[in-house]
This record gives structure tokens, sequence and C-alpha cells, in this order.
């Protein structure tokens, strides 16, 4: 499999490919960057990695997007980064026209790939991506709030020591108003303890952001969470950001992930839940519709 990462100089672009890498997810690796020279280092950097990963890949970056040619996925990371005081809505209007021109460009090598967006805020720009490239929805994709949902399973465990495998997850908006799904949790725990580690992770990147510039480990090993269910004929389910016909928008939903693509699933929410689904929902079209403009 061949996976192509735009924004691949970058944090958040380097450290998804190592963990790609590392779990023998890609048989070829490119890393595209408006720093060619940064590219080419990370890419030559990990080269260096595969004989101690004990793996059989290549690896190789610049800023040719010939080098792109037949990818099967295209991870999109480029784009500004958010400071501590900011909210994710806010990048919109800069990072749409980046993401805009760097996937028309990759997709001039490739006819039919995954294209999978990191970047933030990631609902509006899987949208926007989704209606520039002209691909099946199965096919476009976010990064949503699989990436929330795993800081709240890695606390959840911290705190009351639940299993990674409970059904609970986050919806909706990967930002301000993301939407906890406690309602499917074996687990006995009070909910009012469960909202507070929920307002923990809802300000978590934010922490990271301040005390070290940026969030990468975690994003990366969601990453290749994605592109490891993309290689599986058996779906797994994540809550990705996916287009859902009946709202028309991206947002971050329970939907499957596999080989033939991506495809929301029906979810059963509490009355509670699903009223601050839609509210993320009138979030989210509200953002998509004022930068529409």
């Amino acid at each position: 499999m061949k996976v192509t990462i735009i924004g691949g100089g970058g944090r958040v672009g380097s450290t998804a490919a190592f963990s790609i890498m590392i779990n023998n997810l890609a048989s070829e690796v490119v890393l595209i960057d408006i720093s060619e020279d940064r590219a080419k280092g990370e890419a030559l950097d990990l080269a260096h990695s595969v004989s101690g990963m004990k793996i059989d890949a290549e690896v190789y970056g610049g800023s040719d997007y010939s080098l792109t040619e037949d990818s099967d996925i295209i991870i999109v990371t480029a784009g500004v980064t958010r400071k501590p005081s900011m909210n994710r809505l806010e990048l919109a209007e800069t990072n749409i026209g980046i993401v805009r021109d760097v996937t028309k460009r990759a997709l001039d090598y490739s006819k039919n790939p995954f294209v999978f967006i990191v970047s933030n805020p990631v609902d509006v720009l899987t949208y926007n991506t989704l209606k520039l490239s002209n691909l099946e929805s199965s096919r476009v994709f976010g990064l949503g709030t699989l990436l929330d949902t795993m800081r709240l399973k890695s606390l959840l465990k911290l705190r009351f020591d639940t299993e990674y495998s409970e059904e609970v997850m986050i919806i909706g908006e990967h930002g301000d108003s993301m939407t906890p799904v406690f309602s499917h949790l074996g687990a006995d725990v009070l909910m009012s303890k469960l909202w507070n580690v929920f307002e923990e992770v809802r300000v978590s990147a934010g922490k990271v952001i301040e005390a070290k510039g940026g969030t990468w480990f975690a994003p990366a090993t969601a990453i290749s969470d994605v592109v490891r269910g993309l290689q599986n004929e058996e779906s797994t389910i994540m809550p990705i950001s996916v287009y859902l016909e009946n709202h028309e928008i991206c947002i971050g939903y329970p939907s499957e992930v596999s080989s033939s693509g991506v495809r929301p699933v029906n979810y059963n929410l509490s009355r509670g839940e699903e009223e601050l689904f839609l509210k993320s929902v009138d979030r989210i079209r509200s953002a998509i519709n004022k930068n529409l403009e």
C-alpha cells in the first residue's frame, strides 16, 4: 500500500509516518511538504529506521507532487496550527485554501485514493474536500473525534481502570461542541465522574499545545489506527468525520472503516446525547456556510 502524507515535513505528518511504518502498514510512504528539505530530511531519517523496524518499506520525500502518483491513501496534515487560546474553527479561513490546493494537486496523480483529512477544522475541511474531489463519500473522511475518543478512553483507564474495549466515544465536532456518548458504557462509574473526565478531554489538546507547542504522538496513533482499518476486509467502528446525508455535512460519527471505505452506521443515542449532537451539527453547518460565502 502506498501512503502519501501532505504536510509530511511537520510534526504530525512525520510522526504519523513513523507510526504507520513501525506498525508495518505501508510498503511505500511519501512525505510531501512545502519545505522540500524538511520533507527529504524526515524521509531520510525514517528510511534509516526500517532495519530496526524489521519492515520492507520505501520512504521518500520532497515537494514534487508527482512523487505521490498512484497513492492508495492521501493523508492531509498541512495547514496552520492553532495557538492555545484559539478554537479550531478559527483556522478555517486560512486552512481551507491550503487544503484545497494541496488536495487538488495530489488528485492530479492518483485516480481513486482514499483522502484522509487531519488538518483543522477537520469537519469543515473534510466537507470542502468531498465537494472538491468528486470522489464518493466513502473515500473522503476526516480524523473527526477518534482522537478525542482515544484521549477519553486513556483517561478513563487511568482514573477508573476501565477496559479499552468499553463502548464509549465522543462524536460531533472535533472542537468545543464535541459530544460524549456514555449511554453504552458497561462499567459502573458515576455519570458526574464521567463528565469530569470528559471536560478534561475537551481542554486537553490546548494544555498540550500550551506546554510543548503542539500535539503529535496521540494524533499519529489515531491516524495509523484508521490506516490499519482501511486495510481490513472486516470493518471496525470508529467515530471519524464522515458525510451524513440527513444533515448534509461532515462530522464525527460512528462509522464502519474497511478496505471498502467508510460508512456511517445507525447508532442509538440517548435523548440528551442526541440533543447535544444536533447542537454540534448546527455549529459545523454554520461554519461551513460561513466559509462558503
